[in-house]
């Protein structure tokens, strides 16, 4: 589950004979950061949606841009963290769950897959808008 961007690579390959490695590094992690904080808003006003006490919003963080070590790429992850260890309870949600046998789907079932689905193209768009910003 994730947003995935295709055909920025020439981009990053023109950016990165234009400026540097390092300076490439800092554009796509503030391409990154830009584009994540958009998608966090998007997905904490969704879950505004069958919010109870709120602690799946308030936990809801992203963490710094950094590199993944399965495919060398910059990544950004939206997590939850905080005393209520709502993590635990996301992908029940998420997913929903059996309970004796029967199949139940809770009021936020699915709600970041459909997040994810509809930002995608707004979040691609920032990407490339920021990166752009450089040249």
């Amino acid at each position: 589950m994730g947003v995935e961007i295709k055909g920025l690579k020439e981009l990053e390959n023109q950016l990165e004979k234009r400026f540097g490695v390092k300076a490439m590094r800092i554009k796509s992690d503030k391409a990154l950061t830009e584009a994540s904080d958009y998608m966090l808003n998007e997905m904490k006003s969704h879950f505004k949606a069958f919010k109870d006490t709120g602690a799946s919003i308030d936990e809801m963080t992203r963490t710094k841009p950094f590199t993944d070590a399965r495919d060398r790429q910059r990544t950004v992850v939206i997590e939850w963290v905080g005393p209520k260890d709502r993590y635990r309870l996301i992908h029940l949600n998420e997913h929903g769950y059996d309970r004796n046998g029967k199949k139940v789907i809770p009021r936020g079932f699915g709600v970041i897959e459909k997040t994810l689905q509809a930002s995608q193209a707004r979040y691609r768009k920032i990407v490339v808008d920021e990166l752009r910003k450089g040249l």
